[in-house]
């Protein structure tokens, strides 16, 4: 019976190896999606948290009601910080359903990015926010955190293994 709790200790130690790993590599700071009119609208940024002065190149995606890239769309932006316009790109013609951009983030925090897509089939503006969290230091700790969290666990995991062989060679013994 109690050789069965170990088959477990691998998959539970399995699972935070994944969640952190997930977690370094899609955290949910910048990542969004909205649909707007008959478009889906992607966005995420590169690195997927921003940083404090680091070059962020954000990016845009724009789908058909069919998921299927708009071949050209027309794209205007303007990035919020307290309410307080910060950045403003005009509208400008796009193909292959991508619109890329670098932006250097001069302060912490959220961010608001407010897209106008041009509707090119009825002639409107379709407007949409994405917030994007920007943070001074999050890589850098974060990472500690998870290999930190990682070590940890499998610290609690070799001592049980230890303290288990201890028991069974005293019980050989006797």
């Amino acid at each position: 019976m109690k050789k069965r709790f170990y088959l477990f200790l691998p998959i539970y130690f399995s699972f935070f190896v994944g969640l952190g790993v997930y977690e370094i590599i899609n955290p949910p700071f910048s990542t969004d999606s909205a649909r707007i009119g008959n478009y889906e609208v992607q966005v995420h940024t590169t690195p997927t948290v921003p940083e404090v002065g680091k070059h962020t190149k954000i990016h845009f995606l724009v789908f058909d009601e069919n998921e299927k890239p708009v071949d050209n769309f027309r794209m205007g932006l303007e990035i919020y910080y307290n309410d307080n316009t910060i950045r403003s790109f005009p509208p400008r013609d796009h193909s292959l359903g991508k619109f890329d951009f670098d932006y250097v983030f001069q302060e912490s925090g959220n961010h608001v990015i407010r897209a106008y897509l041009f509707d090119l089939k009825k002639g409107g503006v379709l407007s949409y926010t994405f917030n994007v969290g920007v943070l001074n230091f999050y890589n850098n700790v974060f990472t500690y955190l998870i290999i930190s969290g990682l070590v940890g666990a499998a610290g609690i995991l070799i001592a049980i293994i230890i303290f288990q062989r201890k028991r069974w060679i005293k019980k050989g013994k006797t």
